[in-house]
């Protein structure tokens, strides 16, 4: 496994995510399928963010916390829907402010650096 947090933490929640599609009416084929894109999105900037050099570095950081958003906002959509109950919204969203406060402390270690 490895030692790095936001990695550990974004594939936490894709297992998540895939235990929640499962149960959701099939009526909300778009909204299941832009979830799963964007977290496999998230893990693609993840990898792909530690090749380049610092200011693109940033911007595709910012493009993560643009994709963590959307999925707040994803499961913000399904629980109006009703597909699924509070405690799970709740919970999930939970962890994506977690996962944004490790982006933000990224991006600002970031800025430090010369």
């Amino acid at each position: 496994m490895s030692n790095f947090v936001l990695e550990n933490k974004l594939k936490e929640i894709d297992i998540i995510t895939d235990k929640i599609i499962l149960n959701i009416n099939n009526k909300y084929k778009t909204l299941k399928n832009n979830i799963i894109d964007s977290n496999y999105k998230l893990l693609y900037y993840l990898y792909y963010t530690n090749t380049l050099e610092r200011p693109k570095r940033i911007y595709i950081q910012r493009k993560m916390l643009v994709e963590v958003k959307l999925l707040d906002y994803y499961y913000y959509k399904l629980y109006t829907y009703k597909e699924i109950s509070k405690d799970k919204y709740i919970s999930i969203s939970k962890k994506y402010i977690t996962i944004t406060k490790l982006i933000y402390g990224w991006i600002k270690s970031e800025s430090r650096v010369k």
